[in-house]
């Protein structure tokens, strides 16, 4: 009979199967803890799990099993926030149609990190300790302790695994996340950051250095401070696509547009009349060169002065023989 529940199950990597399996028969199993005999979230799991992240109800089937695979093998609780997957906008697929609309990052906080790190190590028989952090200033000197009111230029975190050392330099300006205040025209760092600049760059050190100490258990996963400069890069996308949705809805597009038009219009008419300016030119020195014709009425004032010249002896004449008379 298929009906018989099999005896003993094969417990999943890492403790969320783990702690369900050590329930109390008074308290029963959690109805959407992940359980050793699934390779996949059921339905009960997938509808918790999109009230936690709203937008992971849309996401593909395939980044879901991923998802599942690394709640498996890093034992953390998805429930339980300690791990997550975010989407977020794919702007490249605007520019190219093989591109997906989303893309799919798995999330989980520092202390995630540091007990999978601590796991993975314990498996292996070793244990991770850490050497004193290194604060830099805009000048590279070293500082034990940040106590200046600027922000650090870069911070150093060590992690040691058995005899090996894993260290990473986090630099202020690959991780701060900063935004467009349209208010001041100018770009502001986020609020957190503000607040608190040399503890949330450590996490980042932090973090990259414990995913090279268990690059086993850590590769694909990052913490959120890690992926906060990807988030303000995308609210920047997402206020300037709105801003010209507004735009083109007012008509202020058009209206630029039309300007574009006008302006390259009167581009186009200034370059036909300075190539009209620059043709003729030889013609009108060619023109200028012939002799130009007399005046019709300069003509006339030559054909009459004959004329004139004739009568006057006659006038004279006549006058004469008057006074003889006389």
């Amino acid at each position: 009979m298929n009906d018989q529940q099999p005896t003993e199950t094969q417990p999943l990597e890492g403790t969320v199967v783990q702690a369900a399996q050590k329930a109390t028969p008074a308290t029963g199993a959690s109805a959407i803890v992940l359980r050793s005999d699934q390779d996949e979230f059921d339905h009960k799991q997938l509808s918790t799990l999109a009230l936690i992240s709203p937008g992971l109800a849309a996401a593909p089937r395939g980044h879901l099993a991923m998802f599942f695979h690394y709640c498996v093998r890093t034992g953390l609780d998805p429930f339980a926030r300690q791990i997550y997957m975010i989407g977020r906008t794919n702007w490249k697929a605007a520019d190219n149609p093989d591109e997906p609309d989303k893309t799919w990052t798995i999330q989980t906080g520092i202390d995630g990190f540091r007990t999978v790190a601590h796991r993975a190590a314990a498996k292996a028989e070793e244990s991770i300790s850490y050497e004193d952090t290194v604060y830099y200033d805009s000048e590279g000197k070293a500082h034990e302790v940040w106590l200046s009111k600027a922000y650090p230029a870069a911070v150093k975190v060590t992690v040691l695994r058995g005899a090996a050392r894993f260290p990473f330099v986090a630099r202020w300006d690959e991780f701060a996340p900063t935004y467009y205040d349209r208010k001041n025209s100018t770009y502001v760092v986020a609020k957190m950051w503000q607040q608190m600049p040399a503890h949330m760059l450590r996490k980042c050190a932090e973090a990259g250095s414990l995913r090279m100490a268990a690059p086993q258990d850590l590769s694909g996963v990052y913490v959120d401070e890690e992926m906060e400069q990807a988030d303000a890069e995308a609210v920047v996308r997402i206020a300037e696509d709105a801003t010209q949705r507004l735009r083109a809805a007012a008509g202020l597009e058009e209206a630029a547009g039309g300007e574009q038009a006008e302006s390259a219009a009167s581009g186009e008419e200034t370059a036909d009349r300075t190539a009209r300016e620059d043709e003729p030119a030889p013609k009108k020195r060619a023109r200028t060169a012939q002799p130009k014709p007399e005046p019709a009425h300069d003509a006339e004032a030559s054909e009459e002065s004959p004329a004139r010249n004739r009568a006057a002896p006659r006038k004279r004449a006549a006058s004469a023989k008057d006074r003889a008379a006389s």
